[in-house]
């Protein structure tokens, strides 16, 4: 998703509808029409925002992203240590396992796996470039080793996270924030020591 089209400003309600309508019907069946629909106006109101199909569902694409980063920086931002802050970003996205409606900043499940397969490479790189700073914080803190790479740590915090959404639950009940964030709490620190672990 090229930097250029996120300049372009689409109408609030309509990026809203035409994410609902992405996550409802999946890229194939995605058209503007399905987007009027949602939106309760005309399929020329649509058109003439987006242009084309394809536009739209770049815009949306890209919406949803930003969405997402912006909502884990939210979360994280607010937190002193890098173990807390992964573990917050871990109860995050795997809040949706729960079904609850209580919880507004509750990622969608279908948005992430969306931008997993149709954006990934753009979503992986921009949610690195989130965590890049925070690591050297964490450095500077004393928190992490000086000697670890941070763009390395980035990443594999970033693939650790997204795997909470991708795996299904194995010896840690990802219906139980407590749990989630004791888990990768326990973990997270010990795996950007920059020395080895000791097999059990």
């Amino acid at each position: 998703m090229p930097g250029a089209r996120s300049s372009k400003r689409f109408p609030p309600t309509l990026l809203l509808a035409a994410a609902d309508t992405l996550r409802q019907l999946g890229p194939r069946r995605f058209s503007l029409t399905a987007v009027a629909e949602t939106a309760g106006v005309s399929r020329g109101t649509v058109h003439n925002a987006f242009g084309t199909r394809d536009a739209a569902l770049t815009a949306t694409l890209d919406h949803l992203s930003a969405a997402f980063i912006e909502t884990m920086a939210a979360e994280v931002n607010k937190l002193a240590t890098l173990a807390e802050q992964v573990a917050a970003a871990a109860v995050l996205i795997s809040a949706h396992r729960r079904g609850s409606t209580a919880e507004p900043r509750t990622i969608d499940q279908s948005a992430l796996v969306l931008l997993l397969d149709h954006g990934g490479d753009d979503l992986v790189q921009r949610s690195v470039a989130q965590w890049i700073p925070l690591v050297r914080a964490a450095q500077r803190r004393g928190e992490i080793a000086e000697t670890v790479d941070a763009g390395r740590a980035g990443e594999w915090i970033v693939r650790m996270l997204f795997s909470f959404e991708l795996l299904p639950p194995m010896r840690v009940n990802l219906d139980n924030p407590r749990a989630v964030r004791r888990f990768v709490s326990d973990h997270i620190i010990n795996g950007l020591t920059g020395g080895t672990c000791d097999s059990p």
